[in-house]
This record gives structure tokens, C-alpha cells and sequence, in this order.
């Protein structure tokens, strides 16, 4: 499969799934960009590592996103994040659709938005959010197993999902969104 063809497939596969949303109160809105990117190989996906300057959850491995504000939409707040956050300009046209809302233990019920940018940009990381970015190929994600624990949240039961890859450990709530785009997808790789 060539690069436009999958391109066009991981559009199709997130269209035709529909995202389940909720609301919890007491919660604020988010919203995260998942960035795909067209890398030398195939698509890869890229990821943030937050500043350990920030009260929370620093250090971890993020997908770029924060509060909606007033009068905003998700789309435009996961665009306008990840602008904030890693000088990514991510326009509407690139915008695929939306995965299943996630909550975080931080009080937000955050909207995952993904997104297939194909420029080489040169991204410029907000020192005061992210401390780096990387690109990990979605191959290779789709093929790691991910490591699963009974956690609770609410009092219920949810499953904590962990992903290592390389040196690279994605737990938690991004790795929640990762474990919903990666069951989507595997599809286009056969899995």
C-alpha cells in the first residue's frame, strides 16, 4: 500500500468509527491532537514529552492539548494546543476525526482529535510545556503488545494500558488514546 492509499484508509477506518463522548461533573473540557505524520517509511506518529516544569503529570509522555476555552470548539482547541505547544500548524483540511473522550485523574474529560499532517515542518517546542518530541512509525506501535492492569477510577474498574517501545515507556492516559486509534487501525496493516 502506497502512502496516498493509506493515507485514505486511515481516514476511512476513523470515519466509519464513531467516537463515544460523556460528560463528567465537575470536569472541564480538553482537548489533544493525535499527530500522524508522513515519515520516510510510512506513517508515524508523534509525540511529546511534557516540561518537568508543569504542576501536572510532567515528565510524561504526551499527545499535545489542554482546555477548551469559552466559544471553542475541540478541533480548534487540539489545533490551536499543539501550535501553542510544538509550533505544529495543523490546518482543518488535515483533521480525520475524533476518537472515544478519555477523562483524566487531572479533572478533564479531554476529546482525542486525529489529525494526518503531511509537511515537513520544523517544529518549535514551547520550553515552558514540552521538553521534546519524537516520532515513533505507527508499524511499529501496532506491532508492540501492550502491558495491562485493573486500575479504578470512580470506583470502577478500568484497564491501564502500557506501551513500550524502544526506550520509550506511554502509559496512562495517552496510552489509553493510543490503545483506541491503534484498535481502529489495525485493519490497514492486516493485524
Amino acid at each position: 500500500m502506497n502512502k496516498t492509499e493509506l493515507v485514505n484508509s486511515l481516514r476511512e477506518n476513523i470515519k466509519n468509527e464513531p467516537p463515544k463522548t460523556f460528560h463528567v461533573d465537575g470536569f472541564q473540557r480538553a482537548a489533544v491532537l493525535v499527530p500522524i505524520l508522513l515519515g520516510p517509511v510510512g506513517l508515524e506518529v508523534l509525540f511529546t514529552v511534557r516540561s518537568l516544569n508543569l504542576t501536572n503529570h510532567p515528565g510524561q509522555i504526551a499527545f499535545p492539548g489542554g482546555k477548551v476555552e469559552q466559544g471553542e470548539g475541540v478541533v480548534n482547541a487540539a489545533r490551536r494546543e499543539t501550535f501553542e505547544e510544538i509550533g505544529l500548524n495543523i490546518e482543518c483540511g488535515s483533521i480525520v476525526g475524533r476518537l472515544d473522550d478519555i477523562s483524566s485523574p487531572a479533572g478533564y474529560v479531554a476529546t482525542p482529535v486525529v489529525a494526518i499532517h503531511q509537511k515537513e515542518d520544523v517544529l518549535k517546542l514551547n520550553p515552558g510545556e514540552v521538553s521534546e518530541a519524537f516520532r515513533i512509525e505507527l508499524k511499529e506501535l501496532l506491532d508492540a503488545e501492550p502491558t495491562v492492569e485493573i486500575g479504578q477510577r470512580f470506583g470502577r474498574d478500568r484497564e491501564v494500558f502500557t506501551y513500550s517501545v524502544g526506550k520509550r515507556k506511554i502509559w496512562g492516559f495517552t496510552a489509553s488514546i493510543l490503545h483506541n486509534l491503534l484498535r481502529i487501525l489495525r485493519t490497514l496493516y492486516c493485524l
